[in-house]
């Protein structure tokens, strides 16, 4: 994985998922009384952030261990947690609105229960709720429904910035690898903040980067600017 890879395979998805999930912000205001709305809105990108969440996650760890042979997100986690041993701690601050709020999307995969087991955040679960048992009853957080009802904005904004999060150490992996220069790619609705991610600049669209290979400037989508 290089990362012009990573910019065409991983995050031109991720800016294209993430303007649907904008477009959505019309209609439903980004506020904590407006979590429980659902809509079928929200389960496709449910189902698409999940399911790039199960690739990267899988290319992360094949990175950072090339005989890794796992294939699902409990197999992931521990490479994950081993080589980037700040990432259940580390905070995705939610732009665009008006006092600017952070959540920890995979703070649960820091803790270990009473059971002696370490679980998988809720949103994750309601992945996997809403695509195979859609119209099953069930419980998620002590709240009782059909599944496909826990497809709101909460689960889904998690989720994205799950999948951002994931997306943004891999590319500050890669940026060590190849002497990419900060800052690191733009989104218009996260940012990282805590630790080392307060030292860095985030842009909120296009950013750039030099190649120290051939000197010359480039944007995020890989396209050749000086």
């Amino acid at each position: 994985m290089n990362k012009q890879d990573f910019i065409h395979l991983y995050w031109k998805i991720y800016i294209s998922i993430e303007k649907e999930f904008a477009e959505t912000l019309n209609y439903v205001s980004l506020d904590v009384e407006n979590y429980g709305t659902f809509s079928s809105s929200y389960i496709k990108i449910l189902l698409q952030v999940g399911s790039e969440i199960d690739i990267v996650a899988k290319s992360i760890c094949n990175y950072h261990e090339k005989s890794f042979k796992g294939e699902n997100i409990n197999d992931y986690r521990p490479v994950i947690m081993k080589h980037e041993t700040d990432f259940s701690n580390t905070e995705v601050k939610i732009l665009q609105i008006k006092e600017a709020f952070s959540i920890k999307p995979w703070e649960i995969w820091g803790v270990t229960n009473k059971n002696g087991v370490v679980e998988n955040p809720s949103w994750w679960k309601v992945y996997n709720k809403v695509k195979h048992d859609r119209h099953t009853v069930g419980t998620i957080n002590d709240m009782s429904k059909e599944y496909y009802k826990f497809a709101n904005l909460e689960y889904t904004l998690y989720s994205l910035a799950g999948l951002y999060q994931l997306l943004i150490y891999y590319y500050y992996d890669l940026a060590q690898k190849d002497r990419i220069q900060v800052p690191l790619p733009g989104s218009r609705l996260f940012t990282l903040s805590g630790g080392k991610w307060d030292d860095i600049v985030f842009y909120k669209d296009i950013s750039f980067y030099i190649d120290f290979s051939d000197g010359h400037l480039y944007s995020e989508s890989g396209e050749f600017v000086y």
